[in-house]
């Protein structure tokens, strides 16, 4: 087996050699063939220590007389601790050992070299202690609620280059090797890793400690190699789908009735997946696990793949569908990833995208498999694309791939608005080259590449070589160059469809598109995308015509104008018919028409009885054009507003969710703005039928979470809509908002939130009172969010505390109560003054992660409204995290989201009042003539 495997990996080290983007990595020429890990844990001691050794089976490509491999933070004794012999038995005697501390590397030196293709046997002893900062070999802890104890766990967490911190390795995804991992651990706590436990006996000189040995494992990448000590005693629910492969979901033991629904999923995912990719699960057993602060949502560790609680637990009486779907999905993207990402690896950090995208696209056909009446794949590829168009629409935006020269740039690959664009864009490939291709190119992919690495340039020959074959495309197209005009630079167009209605033509131009047009004269550059043109009407055949024979093609030398326009003949639309591009968004762009077209689309919009001609997916893409059209400057409000009035009659969610962000966005700059009345009573306006329309129905029916009725009614208590205050505290003072009787969780939500802002303090401190008594996260944090909403700042004040200072809420989720302050109009410059004082506690709160902590005071910029503020946070932010790797571009990032919206309210609002005045007055003449 080990000579196979060396064969693999010395042919794809000589390929990766002339490579390069491996500058700064391990040697290639020195190959791990085996480990043996074995550590012991004493968890329960102060400082938490851990020690032991790893043996590492290894041979040499060339005479060398240095072995380099990977340590950070291991002690490491300057003599015996590490020794090397041949395998016929000669040592190899060590003649020093150096530890370079900023490259995380460990050189061996040696008094004679290494014969070429001779396996060797190093032995390596270290201590350390477990770290605190989730990564490598770290301790966690939480209460349980059963016993009120504080109880000890430790976890790993090893991607991207964390299992250095927990034994001496090579640390390099291109490195495959089996694992033999063997934990000594007190005997009152479990141990689980990767493989199925060999046997468990008792360690010769420690008392009251076990040895738990497992059996050794299928090569496999340092990064997937896992490990949980803890006294999860017991799984809570084991799936026997499987006869090879049992099933079992761990937990804290207070949570374990919460971990059914995941257990209950995975054998029904790992079915899906096998039958689409046309190959087999060979694993032999799932352990999932579900660790307090995990550092990722989920994480695809073989055998014993670890997820963040919120990603894991779900409770049908207390969490709502999204919750259960977060679940469902989080499991399904582990399961694709057991497939891209394990059998099938990534070469190098820089395509780390790769798996990942794999695993958010194609989750969203498992969840569907499971819940067909969800409409998750819908939902799900809408909402992806409309982030994307959000996120991408500045200057200052990431590109999907990453330059990762060395080790120390391996974060700027994790980028998750990249991955999100990515999945649209595996959508796109998915669309043009049909479902056969498709899934072809994908089982063909893995048949190539199983137990090896691949590149995205070789997944893009696999599809461009089922292209070919079916000739879908059409001459002159290819995917590689397809993909690397959308991948290589940033942002996205504006297509701009001017049609001829005499002789059924239109010209279609691109440019790139800017929320803020203050921008758009100073990009020197001209992108260039190849846009697939799609469109329907109401004179199609089949109500869409979705060919790809059209192209907006790009130059391949010369940039020039007249290369970004083409020119559609033979349109089936009618003089009289609207037209409407980009069908169910076959690729990321937005799309603005001639003035006729607009009303003509007005027309059918406006009407109740025609508007779902349009499908439901395409009337949420052009609500979100409309509003960011209009903010960009490149139509005026009095038109979007003015068809955005149909908003009165639609009823489906997605057009609805869509909605609320972009409303939000709005809201977020408006509210502190002395004219903001006049914005509510617009909105209170419009949600003033679709509130009463849902409340005549019966409300003691399920809406099942995923009609619109929760949007609407969280929308118009958040207007102050009167009725729907008034609703919201009669049913808060029935005394049942726990229980919710006709409320979805969401709904429930709004009922406390409204209570909470207008009623007593005597409402609040009964919120309060449910606050601290329960001992359910998710409900705990939906409380929480709903005391936001309180008009009192000492209130506000124990909800930061409460969220960043105590263990109620889960990390995952202070994002979501801090926005909650942030947007209480109250709440803001407390908040900023909150954040002022305690940045530093923040910072260790997020384990110093640029990302996170960014992530986290996203909020205040979003709401963020005049200059000052600007200034403020632009000295304050660059100050405070000067020191943290990649925070000058996420900075900047920032404090351009808050430079767009005091661009929007100097140059936009007041257009938008005055949109709003002259609608208000245009409804109240045409009551009156009415009557």
């Amino acid at each position: 087996m080990h000579l196979s495997y060396l064969t693999i990996l010395t042919a794809l080290f000589f390929h990766l050699e002339a490579n390069k983007t491996a500058v700064g990595r391990l040697p290639k020429w020195l190959v791990p063939l085996s480990y043996r890990v074995d550590i012991v844990t004493r968890i329960n001691q102060p400082y938490q220590p851990f020690g032991g050794t790893v043996v590492i089976d290894l041979r040499s490509e060339r005479s060398t007389k240095k072995i380099v491999l990977n340590s950070h933070d291991l002690a490491i004794g300057k003599r015996r601790a590490v020794t090397l012999s041949a395998k016929n038995g000669n040592s190899v005697p060590v003649s020093s050992i150096e530890m370079d501390i900023k490259l995380s590397r460990l050189t061996v030196s040696l008094k004679r070299p290494l014969k070429v293709n001779v396996t060797y046997s190093m032995r390596v002893a270290f201590t350390s202690v477990l770290r605190s900062d989730h990564t490598g070999f770290y301790s966690s802890n939480y209460v349980d609620h059963n016993t009120t104890l504080t109880q000890w766990l430790a976890a790993t967490q090893f991607e991207p280059n964390h299992a250095r911190e927990a034994f001496p390795c090579f640390d390099d995804p291109i490195f495959r090797t089996p694992f033999k991992i063997n934990l000594a651990h007190p005997y009152l706590y479990r141990a689980l890793s990767n493989m199925p436990v060999q046997r468990t006996i008792r360690h010769a000189s420690l008392k009251d400690y076990v040895w738990t040995q497992f059996v050794e494992s299928h090569p496999m990448q340092t990064y997937l190699v896992a490990f949980v000590i803890s006294k999860f005693d017991r799984p809570g629910f084991t799936s026997s789908e499987r006869s090879d492969c049992p099933i079992r979901t761990w937990a804290r033991p207070d949570a374990l009735s919460q971990t059914e629904f995941a257990n209950m999923v995975v054998a029904p995912l790992l079915s899906f997946y096998e039958d689409l990719f046309n190959s087999t699960y060979r694993q032999k057993k799932i352990d999932l696990v579900a660790l307090p602060d995990f550092t990722f949502k989920s994480k695809e560790n073989w055998g014993l793949p670890a997820f963040a609680e919120e990603s894991l637990l779900y409770d049908s009486q207390r969490s709502s569908i999204d919750d259960q779907q977060g679940v469902a999905r989080a499991v399904a993207m582990m399961v694709v990833n057991q497939w891209f990402g394990n059998l099938v690896s990534v070469a190098w950090w820089h395509e780390i995208w790769l798996k990942n995208v794999f695993a958010l696209y194609l989750s969203r056909f498992g969840v569907h498999s499971l819940r067909p009446e969800w409409d998750y794949q819908e939902r799900h590829a809408l909402q992806l694309y409309l982030s994307v168009l959000d996120y991408d629409a500045h200057v200052n935006t990431d590109l999907v791939t990453a330059s990762v020269p060395d080790e120390s740039h391996i974060w700027a690959a994790y980028n998750e608005i990249g991955e999100r664009k990515a999945a649209v864009l595996f959508e796109m490939l998915h669309r043009v080259m049909g479902e056969e291709a498709w899934l072809t190119a994908l089982r063909r992919y893995l048949v190539v590449y199983a137990n090896r690495t691949a590149t995205s340039s070789d997944f893009w020959d696999l599809l461009q070589l089922q292209v070919d074959r079916n000739g879908r495309l059409g001459k002159g197209l290819n995917i590689t160059g397809i993909m690397k005009c959308w991948l290589g630079q940033p942002g996205y167009p504006l297509v701009t469809v001017t049609r001829n209605y005499e002789d059924r033509t239109a010209i279609v131009s691109q440019q790139r598109f800017f929320i803020t047009p203050q921008f758009r004269n100073r990009w020197a550059r001209s992108p260039c995308w190849w846009v697939p043109l799609s469109y329907t009407c109401p004179s199609c055949q089949h109500s869409e015509i979705i060919s790809f024979s059209r192209w907006l093609t790009c130059p391949i030398s010369k940039p020039s104008s007249k290369s970004n326009t083409v020119i559609l003949g033979k349109l089936e639309a009618e003089p009289e018919d609207w037209i409407l591009f980009n069908v169910q968004h076959t690729a990321p762009f937005r799309v603005n028409y001639d003035l006729r077209n607009w009303q003509l689309l007005n027309k059918t919009l406006a009407d109740p009885n025609k508007f779902r001609l349009i499908h439901r997916v395409n009337r949420a893409q052009l609500v979100d054009d409309l509003f960011s059209l209009a903010w960009s400057g490149d139509i005026e409000y009095d038109m979007a507003l003015g068809i955005l009035g149909y908003l009165e009659h639609e009823d489906e969610f997605v057009v609805w969710a869509a909605t609320e962000i972009n409303f939000e966005r709005i809201n977020n700059v408006a509210k502190r703005n002395s004219n903001y009345l006049i914005f509510k009573t617009f909105m209170r306006l419009l949600l003033e039928r679709q509130f009463k329309r849902v409340l005549s129905s019966d409300l003691t029916s399920s809406s099942g979470n995923m009609t619109h009725r929760p949007v609407i009614i969280r929308l118009a208590c958040e207007y102050e809509l009167p009725a729907c205050v008034s609703l919201a505290r009669r049913e808060f003072k029935k005394g049942t908002p726990e229980k919710g009787g006709w409320m979805t969780i969401q709904e429930r939500e709004t009922v406390v939130c409204t209570a909470v802002k207008f009623g007593t303090e005597g409402d609040r401190d009964t919120v309060e009172s449910m606050y601290k008594r329960s001992n359910f996260a998710a409900e705990k944090e939906s409380l929480l969010t709903a005391l936001a909403c309180s008009r009192n700042v000492f209130a506000l004040q124990r909800v930061l505390i409460w969220t960043f200072e105590s263990s109620g809420v889960r990390k995952q989720n202070a994002r979501r109560t801090f926005k909650a302050v942030v947007s209480n109009s109250m709440g803001y410059r407390l908040a900023k003054k909150y954040v002022s004082v305690n940045m530093q506690n923040i910072r260790n709160y997020c384990s110093n992660s640029t990302d996170k902590v960014v992530n986290l005071m996203t909020p205040l910029i979003e709401c963020l409204s005049t200059p000052k503020e600007l200034l403020y946070f632009s000295k304050f932010f660059k100050e405070i995290l000067r020191d943290m790797n990649g925070s000058e571009r996420l900075i900047k990032i920032l404090l351009e989201r808050g430079n767009d919206n005091i661009h929007w309210q100097r140059t936009k609002f007041r257009p938008m009042l005055q949109a709003i005045r002259d609608i208000i007055l245009w409804r109240s003449r045409t009551k009156r003539i009415l009557k």
